[in-house]
């Protein structure tokens, strides 16, 4: 059976200061901005390909509890760097099959990195 999607993804989240929210995400994950309207939305991007749009609501509440996570290569060099930046993280935990630790934005957004070996 042919598959409904492509493994291709954008992220969506939605902030109340997309100026603020877009330059901590550049400063602290290493994003660059693509396109953007500071009263609509910005489109962040890694390695030149888009991946997530912060879009601009007034009324954003905070995610409590990750809804996705990033992925990277080297899991402990993350947590060390987001730590050292003042970033506020959580526990880095190590299981059998992958790594990962939980940070918290500059608009209060908890959000997840993990690491899957191989």
């Amino acid at each position: 059976m042919p598959t409904v999607i492509n493994g291709k993804f954008s992220i969506q989240l939605y902030v109340r200061d997309l100026e603020k929210a877009a330059d901590w995400y550049c400063k602290h994950l290493g994003f660059t901005m693509g396109p953007h309207d500071y009263n609509d939305f910005v489109e962040l991007h890694l390695n030149g390909r888009h991946v997530m749009h912060l879009l601009k609501d007034t009324n954003a509440s905070p995610l409590r509890k990750p809804s996705f996570h990033l992925d990277t290569d080297d899991i402990h060099n993350a947590y060390l760097s987001l730590k050292e930046k003042g970033v506020t993280v959580s526990e880095l935990v190590e299981r059998s099959d992958h790594s990962g630790f939980q940070f918290t934005d500059v608009e209060g957004n908890m959000i997840g990195i993990s690491h899957f070996p191989g």
